[in-house]
């Protein structure tokens, strides 16, 4: 069996290298939760993401929604991925895409698609400030993919209870090393962090990881700077629901759920 820790940092940063069939996890893929023998729910959902990706039916058929499964802790082992086609029809087609180590399946994402077809617009209004325009703002260091990932603040902290409003962009990392990240692969990162910004309890006395993500896609965003606008609410039964909102220069493109468990540090 392969060991558990994690392997060497690469330049440029990434969180997985491909091995053959195999996905090699990086230090940087490493939970925040659960320290170096688990993976956390940004690199699973973007590694899911990248598998999903097929740039030849992207012509023909809108991805709508990416919806990945947790299945407990994703252990920090070489992962293999399986792809199965759940729908294949002319107007939607929906996969299930799935993430194994020792064989056995640690996550999964199911992917729908849609045709694409000219129709009216009636987009989201949105207000939010320039990236540009807001100062840099402090992260935990695991969510800055050694340096790859930057952030702006718009208001909230992610260590302090309630909405947050940040601007994040990735330059030079890569999700798999050596690969191209597409906007697609790096919102579904993104998507990850809606509970950890815009968190309902302190996370220095609360452990609150997420146990899925889901997706709903206007479109997909454009440019290099992506917004998260994030809340989390629970009634105190040990679990929470992260609400968020997404954005980018042109507005929102997508709205985001996440499940969150919730226990005593």
């Amino acid at each position: 069996m392969s060991s558990p820790q994690a392997r060497p940092r690469l330049a440029p940063n990434s969180y997985f290298v491909r091995d053959g069939d195999q996905f090699l996890p990086t230090e940087l893929a490493r939970s925040p939760w659960h320290g170096t023998k688990w993976i956390a729910g940004g690199p699973t959902s973007c590694l899911l993401a990248s598998c999903a990706e097929d740039p030849e039916l992207n012509e023909r058929f809108a991805i709508a929604r990416f919806q990945l499964d947790i299945f407990g802790k994703v252990p920090n082992l070489p992962l293999s991925r399986s792809i199965k086609v759940l729908r294949d029809g002319a107007q939607t087609k929906l996969y299930c895409v799935s993430l194994l180590a020792n064989g056995e399946v640690v996550a999964q994402a199911h992917v729908l698609r849609v045709r694409r077809l000219a129709t009216p617009d009636f987009a989201m209004p949105s207000n939010y400030p320039r990236p540009e325009d807001m100062p840099s703002g402090k992260v935990p260091e695991l969510a800055q993919m050694g340096g790859s990932v930057s952030f702006r603040r718009v208001s909230g902290d992610p260590g302090v209870p309630g909405r947050a409003v940040w601007w994040m962009t990735m330059s030079g990392g890569e999700v798999i090393a050596g690969e191209p990240t597409s906007n697609f692969v790096k919102a579904c990162l993104f998507a990850d962090f809606g509970h950890g910004f815009g968190n309902a309890l302190r996370p220095t006395e609360w452990a609150m990881p997420n146990l899925d993500i889901t997706v709903q896609f206007m479109r997909m965003p454009v440019g290099d700077w992506f917004l998260l606008d994030a809340e989390t609410h629970t009634t105190g039964n040990g679990h929470g629901t992260a609400h968020t909102l997404f954005a980018d220069e042109k507005g929102v493109y997508a709205r985001g759920l996440q499940t969150v468990f919730i226990a005593p540090r």
